[in-house]
């Protein structure tokens, strides 16, 4: 048989690793998308002729019914070839991020970003899928750690591009989800087969552990993710820190976590998921006990950078788990999604608490932590 060439090698090496880069740019698109008029509201107001109140619906028409399709998305692709599922989600991402840069009707407007959200849906676990197919196993880790940093490098440039879009035309912020996906589109990903032909069909699902790092999701999506309108009230009504420090100190989150993230996944490969586990919740119980009673802005940046990065190292460890566990490959979009249900209902929760105690609008996160963290512990000694 006639061996390939140095040349044929070199050109296959180098497609794998572009078209791991274009898995890398899918887990961008999403968060980018998703945060893109968090920071804008006023001027989306201004465009569409609407209140503030009413440009806010724009982030529940994109988080809510991404949430709601997460339950199900893997399950429902269990028969397709998952770069088939990304192609057309690709597409329709495109025409939604098209649509938003375009349109002067608000309603389309919603229509186009709804639409983008539903296509995330299918993205982000369908991904993450393809990368485990395309990785060694004993490198899984550090490759859905540099995911993860992509992940948070579209949550924090989000706000920065679409504030500076606006001193032309804020909707040309689409243009980047618009390029993202026609690159996906082109590259490619990797093949890989269907959910449904990764487990063998004595499997069985574990609910117990399922069931808690469902849980675990929850509490970190409610406790930490969602806390950063928490964070941002508290610095101003503690510290009296204006609108562009703030921004700053939340942003500290996503900075930190852009680039820490694939340290996570490196200390996952080398120590196990569990350990990565148990210490990002145990720092994440700390730093929220000391968010509400450090003397200064700085501090609380600090403490705001840490509890991102290890929730992050939650969610990494987390999904680590599942598609590690029998019919992993088809739980772990219902597992994600239960963490993006629970940040949209922070503020709601959270603000009453806050009025009442600042304190305690802090540790009552920290204690929901905390809880979980005996719950994996137990499991794991299990």
């Amino acid at each position: 048989m006639t061996q390939p060439s140095a040349s044929t090698t070199a050109l296959v090496s180098r497609t794998g690793r572009l078209q791991r880069f274009t898995i890398y740019l899918g887990g961008f698109v999403g968060p980018f998308s998703a945060q893109s008029i968090a920071v804008i509201l006023p001027d989306v107001a201004d465009t569409f002729s609407i209140s503030l109140s009413q440009s806010a619906i724009g982030m529940f028409v994109y988080l809510l019914p991404f949430s709601a399709m997460m339950l199900v998305s893997t399950h429902a692709v269990r028969k397709f070839r998952p770069r088939t599922i990304i192609c057309c989600a690709y597409v329709v991402t495109c025409v939604g991020a098209l649509t938003c840069t375009l349109t002067s009707s608000w309603t389309v407007f919603l229509l186009g970003f709804l639409v983008m959200g539903l296509a995330n849906a299918f993205t982000l676990p369908v991904l993450q899928l393809i990368l485990r197919q395309c990785v060694p196993p004993d490198r899984f880790g550090s490759a859905m750690g540099v995911y993860v940093s992509m992940q948070s490098l579209g949550l924090l440039s989000a706000p920065l591009i679409s504030g500076v879009a606006t001193l032309l035309n804020w909707q040309l912020t689409y243009l980047v989800a618009v390029a993202a996906s026609v690159w996906i589109l082109v590259a490619g990903v990797p093949d890989a087969a269907p959910a449904a032909r990764m487990a063998s069909s004595g499997e069985r699902v574990r609910w117990r552990p399922t069931l808690v790092h469902i849980a675990t999701c929850m509490v970190i999506g409610f406790g930490v993710f969602g806390m950063s309108t928490v964070a941002s009230v508290h610095l101003e009504e503690g510290f009296d820190v204006d609108a562009a420090g703030r921004g700053m100190v939340i942003m500290c989150g996503g900075l930190a976590a852009f680039l820490f993230s694939s340290l996570l996944g490196r200390l996952a490969d080398a120590f196990g998921p569990n350990r990565v586990l148990l210490a990002s919740m145990s720092v994440t119980v700390l730093v929220l006990f000391l968010m509400p009673v450090v003397p200064a802005p700085w501090m609380l940046a600090v403490c705001w950078a840490f509890a991102i990065l290890c929730a992050q190292g939650v969610q990494l460890s987390v999904n680590l788990l599942v598609l590690r566990a029998p019919r992993g490959a088809s739980l772990l979009s219902t597992v994600q999604a239960f963490r993006f249900f629970a940040s949209s209902f922070t503020p709601l929760v959270l603000f009453p608490v806050y009025g009442w105690s600042v304190t305690w609008a802090f540790w009552f996160p920290a204690l929901a932590v905390l809880v979980l963290l005996g719950a994996q512990a137990a499991l794991i000694r299990r």
